[in-house]
């Protein structure tokens, strides 16, 4: 702890003993790659969850079934297109915003049996 004292000037001076301590600024980033996780190491784990599998008790056997996680397995290979850059950034999100027009002309409509066709604005006229 910095300990301060005053001067015939009245201004406080530093007059502590103990020494300076460099401060090294750690991020995220470097804090793991301290302890191992490093872009290859991600990219093992990523391979890994692609192939997830689960574990589900079967009663009449009396054993587990190993199953596709198609939950993790669809996480990861989303995290695996961010990576790669296969989304949409969010300045080429506003500018799709602005050019996408659709134009609806008609909306077919499921056909139940039994029920008439759906009629249309125009007259027939028998005269031809």
């Amino acid at each position: 702890m910095e300990k301060t004292s005053n001067n015939e000037s009245g201004k406080s001076v530093d007059n502590s003993q103990e020494p300076e301590v460099v401060k090294e600024k750690i991020t995220y980033g470097s804090a793991l790659q301290g302890e191992g996780i490093d872009e290859a190491f991600m990219a093992r784990k990523l391979k890994d969850l692609l192939q997830a599998q689960g574990r589900q008790w079967n009663p009449k056997e009396g054993s587990w079934d190993k199953f596709e996680d198609y939950g993790i397995q669809l996480a990861a290979l989303r995290e695996i297109a961010k990576i790669f850059g296969l989304y949409p950034t969010q300045e080429e999100k506003r500018d799709s915003k602005k050019q996408t027009t659709v134009i609806v002309i008609d909306v077919p409509r499921p056909q139940r049996p039994g029920m008439p066709l759906p009629t249309t604005n125009r007259q027939q006229d028998s005269s031809g």
